[in-house]
């Protein structure tokens, strides 16, 4: 992976004027119902929405090889190949606040990703908050990378979002089990359980009304609030480093990153200080910041055209990181 931060469009920074969705994130606002509310909707109404939200733009699955159910030391997952063949892994962790999300949401990322990237990719099924609170789905994520680490030559570790968050503290254990990793693949990746940072406060207020929807910012705020609360109920614990990567004391030594970002996200600050920590302690780290774009945007494959580029750029990442174990 490229130790140079590279963009797709123009340079995107914080300013004055109001912020400009991109065409296709506008008209699918546009489209779109707000969620149910976290505070009132109960947990299984609030996963079943997402599902739905999440597969109605995905499109159609890929064709892979094979999928096949796997347990790994306990932890259940899909495993895709792209030929069969294959010699390296990436462990998938999937988005949804810690909250939602399962491998049929992530089944369409996951095809892609394998067909893009060339390696097999193992989709985790963790578990979930608030029923199964922090360190529960890391460890998950976890023990599925000791597994995959067992049975292939290469590993490499990813998700989004929440996934994301639970990639790069993989990434931190890995660093300090002595465990091989290859890279990390980051999108959108949630690192930093501070609420008043500079860039939180910032978004909470210029975008207050974006595309139309008023209390976008405040409303992302206080559901981000949420999100934290029901992963880890103890505030002591928020900033361990395996909760809060961005807190670890040293970043050195960890897998190559490739972080993926979108312009109007809650989460794009905070993915931008972890790429100048990461740069500043010598690790080889690619950003790319999608301008026009809005979390989630990685996913949308029958919406948004920035996520098949973003794949793309993704698949090429995995493709340099195992390219030693390619047949001579």
């Amino acid at each position: 992976m490229s130790a140079e931060s590279g963009q797709k469009g123009a340079d995107v920074h914080d300013g004055d004027a109001p912020p400009q969705p991109h065409e296709q994130v506008r008209g699918f606002l546009a489209g779109s119902t707000p969620p149910p509310d976290p505070w009132t909707a109960d947990i299984a109404t609030l996963r079943a929405d997402s599902r739905a939200r999440v597969l109605a733009v995905t499109g159609e699955p890929q064709p892979v090889a094979s999928v096949e159910a796997i347990d790994a030391d306990g932890v259940g997952g899909r495993l895709y190949r792209p030929t069969g063949t294959e010699r390296a892994v990436l462990v998938w962790a999937h988005g949804g606040g810690w909250i939602h999300g399962d491998l049929d949401t992530a089944d369409g990322v996951a095809r892609a990703l394998a067909n893009r990237g060339g390696c097999a990719v193992l989709s985790v099924d963790y578990r979930l908050a608030p029923e199964h609170p922090f360190p529960a789905g890391f460890d998950d994520v976890w023990t599925a990378v000791r597994w995959a680490r067992g049975a292939f030559d290469g590993v490499a570790v990813g998700g989004d979002s929440s996934g994301g968050n639970l990639a790069a503290a993989a990434a931190l254990k890995a660093r300090d089990d002595g465990v091989e990793m290859a890279a990390q693949l980051l999108v959108y990746p949630v690192l930093d359980s501070t609420e008043d940072t500079g860039h939180k406060l910032a978004f909470k207020r210029r975008y207050a009304r974006f595309a139309g929807r008023p209390g976008f910012g405040p409303d992302t705020y206080r559901r981000l609030q949420h999100i934290w609360e029901t992963y880890v109920p103890d505030p002591a614990l928020r900033r361990r480093p395996y909760a809060s990567p961005l807190h670890a004391p040293s970043l050195a030594g960890v897998a190559p990153a490739l972080i993926i970002t979108a312009e109007h996200d809650f989460l794009r600050g905070e993915a931008e200080d972890y790429t100048a920590r990461l740069r500043a302690e010598g690790v080889p780290v690619e950003l790319r910041e999608y301008a026009g774009q809005i979390h989630g945007f990685f996913e949308m494959f029958s919406v948004m055209t920035d996520s098949h580029h973003a794949v793309g750029v993704a698949g090429d990442a995995l493709r340099r990181a195992f390219r030693h174990l390619d047949p001579l």
